[in-house]
C-alpha cells in the first residue's frame, strides 16, 4: 500500500466542506482537475467509495462520513502541532466535551479556580446531549448525564431536583404552601419532560397543577426563563447552585427530591498521554467533591 499524501487528505476536507469539486478547487487555489485526482488517489488507497459524484453537488457515502471525521480530527491535530513548535511557550489544548447547561452552569463558573490551581490551559469546550457525540471521543475529557454506565467512568455528583424562580416572581423567601406553585406558570424542559410528576409524587401531591405550562427545549433554555421571571422551573441542584448563591433564582418550595442519575467524568484514551488534560480531570473531581460537600456538609470527606 502506497504512503498516503496529506493534500489528498486536505482536497477530500475542502470537498466535503464545499459540496462540489469546482468549489474545492476555488478553495484549495489550485484546478478542479487536481481535486479530482487528489480524491481518486485517496479511494483508491483505501479503497472505499467516499464521493457520489452529482450533477452540481457532491455527496459523501456512509463510509465517507465516517472516515471525513478521523480527517478534521488528524488535519486539527496536525495544525495545533505546528502552532506548538512555532509557539514553544504556548499552553496545551485540552478538549472538553459536556452537557450545555452542565457547561453554562457549574463548569464555567469555576474555571476562574484554574488559575488558582496553577493549571496552565487552552480550553476547548464543546456541548452535547447526543450520547454518539460521546462514543466518538473527539474530546480529552467529557461530562455527562447518565447513570454512569460508561468504561471508566468517574461519578463527579449525583442530582436531585428543586423547584426555583426569580426572586421577584416568588419572594425571596419562596412560597408559603405547596399548594401555593399552582398560582404559577410551570416551565417544562422538553427533554426531560417527567421532572414535575416526578417531584409531585415524592411529595405525595396528586391533582396539582400550574396556572399555565410553558414547554421550552432543554435545562438551559428552562432555567433562562425561570432566571427571565416567566415562571416556577424544576431545576437540577447542580445547575442552579452558583443562580441560587448569586440571587438570580430562590428556591420556590424548599424540599429537593434525589435522582438515581448523575454527571460523571470520562477521560477518553487521548487523555492519557495529556499530562494537563490529566491535571484538569483531578480539579474537576476535587471541585465536584467540594460541591457535595458544601451540599450536604454533615457528609464525611473521603
Amino acid at each position: 500500500m502506497t504512503d498516503l499524501p496529506l493534500s489528498a487528505l486536505r482536497a477530500y476536507q475542502a470537498l466535503a466542506r464545499c459540496g462540489s469539486f469546482t468549489a474545492a478547487a476555488r478553495d484549495l487555489g489550485c484546478a478542479q482537475s487536481a481535486v479530482s485526482r487528489q480524491i481518486a488517489t485517496l479511494e483508491a488507497h483505501l479503497q472505499q467509495t467516499l464521493v457520489l459524484r452529482g450533477h452540481r453537488r457532491v455527496q459523501l457515502t456512509q463510509a465517507g462520513m465516517l472516515y471525513l471525521e478521523t480527517v478534521q480530527r488528524v488535519l486539527a491535530e496536525l495544525e495545533q502541532g505546528a502552532q506548538r513548535l512555532s509557539r514553544p511557550d504556548a499552553r496545551p489544548v485540552v478538549k472538553i466535551l459536556s452537557m450545555p447547561s452542565f457547561a453554562a452552569r457549574w463548569l464555567l463558573p469555576r474555571c476562574t479556580g484554574l488559575r488558582e490551581a496553577r493549571i496552565e490551559v487552552q480550553l476547548e469546550l464543546a456541548t452535547s446531549i447526543w450520547d454518539a457525540d460521546f462514543h466518538r471521543e473527539r474530546f480529552d475529557l467529557a461530562v455527562h448525564y447518565g447513570d454512569g454506565a460508561w468504561p471508566g467512568a468517574q461519578l463527579l455528583m449525583h442530582d436531585s431536583l428543586v423547584p426555583v424562580a426569580a426572586p421577584g416572581l416568588v419572594g425571596a423567601g419562596g412560597l408559603q404552601r405547596i399548594d401555593d406553585l399552582a398560582r404559577f406558570c410551570w416551565l417544562h424542559d422538553s427533554l426531560r419532560s417527567s421532572k414535575w410528576p416526578q417531584w409531585l409524587a415524592a411529595h405525595g401531591v396528586e391533582r396539582l397543577a400550574g396556572e399555565r405550562d410553558m414547554k421550552l427545549q432543554d435545562a438551559e433554555t428552562t432555567l433562562s426563563a425561570a432566571v427571565s421571571g416567566l415562571g416556577i422551573a424544576m431545576g437540577h441542584a447542580v445547575l442552579v447552585e452558583n443562580d441560587l448563591r448569586e440571587g438570580r433564582l430562590v428556591r420556590a418550595w424548599p424540599a429537593q427530591v434525589p435522582l438515581a442519575a448523575g454527571y460523571h467524568l470520562l477521560q477518553s484514551r487521548r487523555a492519557a498521554g495529556n499530562a494537563t488534560a490529566r491535571a484538569l480531570a483531578a480539579w474537576l473531581l476535587a471541585e465536584a467533591e467540594a460541591f457535595r460537600q458544601a451540599e450536604d456538609p454533615a457528609r464525611p470527606a473521603p
